[in-house]
């Protein structure tokens, strides 16, 4: 049932998207989200459906759930460690410089 449920926001959440877009490329611009949608809702809630609405950010997909959620079941003293371990990695090229060698 929970996987049900994931998955309908999920295609929600698409759905919002490619409405969106559509309404985009007719030359519309961005939705906002209709205020009798967030009226009852408290201001927090109000801004993170404007940014959903414009796209800056969006709802976590089930696998990002499941990775989250394996991450936090992790001994503090394993997060640490690949923390650290994360931190040692070094990038030749740096990655900067590969975005600006995209650019080009």
């Amino acid at each position: 049932m929970a996987v049900a449920h994931a998955r309908l926001e999920e295609l929600e959440a698409r759905v919002t998207w490619l409405e969106r877009t559509v309404q985009e490329l007719r030359g519309g611009g961005r939705m906002a989200p209709a205020r009798e949608k967030t009226n009852g809702l408290s201001e927090r809630e109000r801004l993170l459906a404007d940014l959903k609405a414009e796209g800056l950010i969006r709802d976590l997909t089930p696998q990002e759930w499941a990775s989250a959620e394996r991450w936090r079941a992790l001994p503090e003293e394993k997060k640490k460690a690949h923390i650290r371990h994360m931190n040692s990695l070094s990038l030749d090229p740096l990655l900067s410089q590969i975005i600006i060698e995209n650019r080009r």
